[in-house]
């Protein structure tokens, strides 16, 4: 024999199983373009891009142009080397490296606000800096051309 109240129950627990899947996509739904959208609006935010400035540290060198606009850069710092390396920039006040040393092969950024003047740019491990890897670095007002 069939009863009609346990097709019921049973359909009642099928139903709310299924509404409650749907409401926590829907709420994974709306967290993910929240989150989507945040993430655009931060990457436009701002009056300019942000110039990316490409360093390579090796045994025992550092490449880098030797002159950078004012204001804000990241430097993309790459150990192409075998050992490890960092990457430091002093000068007008400001001190500012990684906390950890890049391992070879690594790849990080460093962004910085530069005013106008002569920075030392170095590798602050060890003995790095006597042995080469330094330069001096000219933050400048780029000229414009019309």
């Amino acid at each position: 024999m069939f009863h009609g109240s346990a097709l019921t129950n049973r359909w009642s627990s099928v139903y709310g199983l299924r509404q409650r899947v749907v409401g926590r996509l829907g709420l994974l739904s709306a967290v993910f373009v929240s989150t989507l959208l945040h993430s655009v609006s931060l990457a436009v935010a701002g009056d300019a891009p942000i110039p990316i400035i490409e360093v390579k540290l090796t045994e025992f060198a550092v490449e880098l142009p030797k002159t950078v606009p004012v204001g804000k850069m990241i430097f993309s710092v790459t150990n192409v080397g075998t050992v490890e390396h960092n990457f430091e920039v002093e000068g007008k006040g400001l001190e500012k490296k990684f906390e950890m040393n890049l391992k070879p092969g690594e790849t990080r950024n460093l962004q910085v606000d530069l005013p106008a003047g002569t920075y030392t740019v170095y590798c602050p491990v060890d003995d790095h800096k006597k042995r080469g890897m330094q330069l001096e670095l000219m933050v400048a007002q780029q000229q414009s051309h019309e």
